[in-house]
């Protein structure tokens, strides 16, 4: 079992910052500890477990900006690349602190949508097919009665 550092609230917060510098060693931090294991993910545990990884968790709005930022370098690189049609508009990342009402398809809709799924997946015959199954079923099964009745005879 894992012994949790005691600035840890959870297993998965402690996993998460745990992985995220795994990501940095692998992408070519050094490790601030000395490990006896090779392994990135091992390396990164003992850094977060010897307390040389700090860490705080970011409110809505850290996160709004940085996300906006992340837009704003796109933008940049796609028009540095000429990738992009100055028509075309990116659009901005909408804040997550502002809930929106979900769209809930209605019923007819919602059962539409699965019988198409269901013929796309051949999950579902038509009346046809059922009566002409039906009818290969019944010739089948004709068919071995004859031939029982061919064998009795023998």
């Amino acid at each position: 079992m894992i012994e949790l550092p005691e600035e840890f609230d959870s297993i998965f917060r402690y996993i998460v910052v745990v992985s995220q510098r795994a990501e940095q060693i692998i992408n070519g931090a050094k490790p601030r500890t000395e490990s006896r294991f090779k392994k990135p993910t091992l390396k990164a545990r003992d850094d977060v477990d010897g307390g040389e990884v700090t860490w705080r968790i970011l409110t809505q709005e850290e996160l709004d900006a940085h996300r906006q930022a992340m837009v704003e370098q796109f933008r940049a690189e796609m028009d540095a690349a000429g990738e992009r049609d100055s028509k075309e508009q990116i659009p901005d990342v909408l804040p997550t602190s502002a809930v929106r009402k979900a769209v809930v398809p209605d019923d007819a809709d919602r059962d539409d949508e699965l019988m198409r799924l269901q013929r796309l997946l051949g999950m579902t015959r038509s009346a046809a097919d059922v009566e002409a199954a039906d009818g290969d079923a019944d010739a089948g099964a004709a068919d071995t009665d004859d031939a029982d009745t061919d064998t009795k005879k023998k």
